[in-house]
């Protein structure tokens, strides 16, 4: 392939903050060429998948008001660009003889304008199975590929010919019978979204060789040609981003202006081709932007630089900072950062815990958590409630019933949790307690199973029943129901004297707890809208409570709203 190669060359200034640190090298560039060797991947939804980029989506708004800002010429932004390279093969930096703190740094970067959407898509593959070598040995998820297929048929007009070959990637899980659930997606970990964009991605490149050879598109099921590059620049952008779209676009608009369109004129009276003529003016007066250049390729630390900055600047989203960091990097890239990210205060394995729950097929709450990625129903749940709900199953804490002082999580982890057989073999209760608490510990089987049973029980799938399970603006899917459902659990578990030592128990304790309760509890028009109120949670906690120990006739609907019940 004769893609064309540019190398970028600027005067630069290394210098390396501890001894045992990476080294930073300093320079500026205009905007515009760093456009051209810089990526940036975003965490962003495409169609049903989610890519593994950690930038934030750009807004749109925010460029705009920073090109404003641009204008005018006395305004400088002195904060630099943070950029890593993606391999240290493609960014150089050379020494100054006697005096190795200056020198240059070479930036090799290829065009990849001729580059078909199917080649970018392999070449994206490839460099993901250097990141991760156990991902060409996985065995890709047949189920999953036979779907991306059928969308590529009915989006691309695929026929049959198009289907997965059966011989090939053979799922050796599916093919022995074995329950799938977990099998694709905890070759690496289950905390991790790298092996599902895998996987989308190597469907995706099955649509395009099954499509006729004539066909080049731009885009295949909503994975395009800007995002696949992206992921293939010589350099990462860590930090930035707006900035840097802010300064292009304040020169692109300067092609607008009395000075642009002389320009221009003039170029094409002098036979210049209209765009290289737009091209030279924007790079003339296109913002020489700060760079600085941490000299590490690992994506591990690309994603912490990434988190520490934004939580220590500006602070992300939870949902998102949760989402970013439990899903951008493999079990391997993780380890050599966990203990720094959990240093730096960042609570990684609650990320993890809290990511797993959205994004497990056994999981009552897949797809119905808020992740901070654009595209987020605002009936889903927030990523605070879910955390919360887990702290009570995780921690033992927050397992309170609305009004009442007992933490009822804490009251039995305290005198039963010594006897489950989950955590017998440690000796005190702070070993216990921390093997209980890991992110995959017995605490997560205990709640996938809890709230299953709630949700089967309870819940409908009608997302405008009272009952909805996935609508948060509902009677049973909300923080208040959630939590009192759990906290009256724990408050029975007690009373009862009753350990938790596998599912099988919690379904039995279940049955016992809820023994007569309708199923049609939380199926009516309880017309309150704000739940999270004092007034609402101490009365729909004292009407639960009061029913599920009596079950004899549902409450009366008025009651469930303070302001109309008595």
């Amino acid at each position: 392939m004769n893609a064309k190669i540019t190398t970028y060359v600027y005067p630069a200034y290394q210098t390396q903050q501890t001894p045992s640190g990476k080294p930073l090298v300093l320079f500026a560039a205009r905007a515009t060429e760093i456009s051209d060797w810089v990526g940036v991947p975003q965490r962003s939804r495409l169609q049903d998948e989610q890519t593994i980029g950690f930038q934030r989506q750009e807004s749109k708004t925010r460029i705009r008001e920073l090109s404003s800002f641009y204008h005018d010429e006395r305004n400088v932004v002195q904060n630099p660009l943070l950029a890593a390279p993606q391999g240290l093969d493609l960014v150089e930096f050379i020494p100054e003889d006697g005096h190795p703190q200056f020198g240059t740094l070479r930036i090799t970067s290829r065009d990849f304008s001729d580059d078909s959407l199917l080649d970018l898509m392999k070449q994206v593959v490839q460099r993901l199975e250097l990141r991760v070598p156990s991902l060409a040995e996985m065995p890709l998820d047949q189920i999953r590929m036979a779907s991306i297929m059928e969308r590529g048929r009915l989006e691309h007009g695929l026929d049959d010919s198009g289907e997965v070959d059966e011989d090939e990637d053979v799922d050796e899980a599916n093919a022995a019978g074995v329950d799938d659930s977990d099998a694709a997606s905890v070759l690496l970990t289950d905390e991790t979204h790298i092996t599902d964009f895998y996987t989308e991605l190597r469907g995706r490149i099955k649509v395009l060789e099954a499509l006729d050879e004539s066909a080049n598109p731009e885009r295949v099921l909503g994975f395009d040609r800007t995002a696949m590059i992206s992921y293939l620049k010589p350099v990462m952008l860590v930090d930035g981003q707006h900035r840097l779209k802010g300064a292009v676009l304040a020169a692109e608009m300067l092609t607008e202006t009395d000075e642009g369109k002389e320009y221009l004129l003039k170029s094409a009276e002098l036979g210049m081709d209209p765009g290289e003529a737009s091209s030279s003016f924007v790079a003339e007066h296109v913002r020489q932007l700060p760079v600085s250049m941490l000299m590490d390729d690992s994506p591990s630390e690309h994603v912490f630089q990434f988190v520490v900055v934004n939580q220590k600047a500006t602070p992300l989203n939870k949902a998102l900072l949760g989402t970013i960091v439990s899903t951008s990097l493999s079990k391997e890239e993780l380890e050599p950062v966990a203990q720094r990210l959990k240093n730096a205060d960042i609570k990684l394995e609650d990320s993890q815990a809290i990511a797993y729950l959205t994004r497990s097929d056994d999981s009552p709450f897949k797809n119905l958590v808020q992740t901070g990625i654009s595209g987020d129903q605002n009936t889903s749940l927030q990523w605070s409630v879910l955390t919360s709900l887990v702290n009570i199953f995780r921690k033992f804490s927050g397992g309170k019933l609305y009004g009442e002082k007992n933490d009822w999580a804490r009251v039995w982890a305290k005198h039963h949790l010594e006897d489950s057989a989950f955590v017998s073999q440690f000796e005190t209760q702070d070993e216990r307690l921390a093997e209980w608490a890991r992110a995959d510990g017995p605490w997560r089987d205990v709640f996938v199973r809890f709230y299953s049973n709630i949700r089967d029980k309870f819940g409908s799938s009608d997302m405008e029943a009272s009952n909805a399970w996935g609508n948060s603006q509902r009677n049973l899917f909300n923080k208040v129901s959630l939590t009192i459902l759990a906290a009256d659990y724990f408050e029975y578990l007690r009373s009862q004297k009753k350990t938790l030592s596998s599912v099988g128990d919690v379904d039995a304790t279940m049955e016992s707890w809820l023994e007569d309760v309708s199923p049609a509890y939380f199926n009516r028009n309880w017309n309150v809208s704000k739940k999270d109120v004092p007034a609402v949670r101490n009365r729909w906690a004292k009407l639960w409570v009061d029913y599920r120990k009596n079950p004899e006739s549902l409450p009366k609907e008025s009651l469930y709203n303070p302001v109309s019940g008595v």
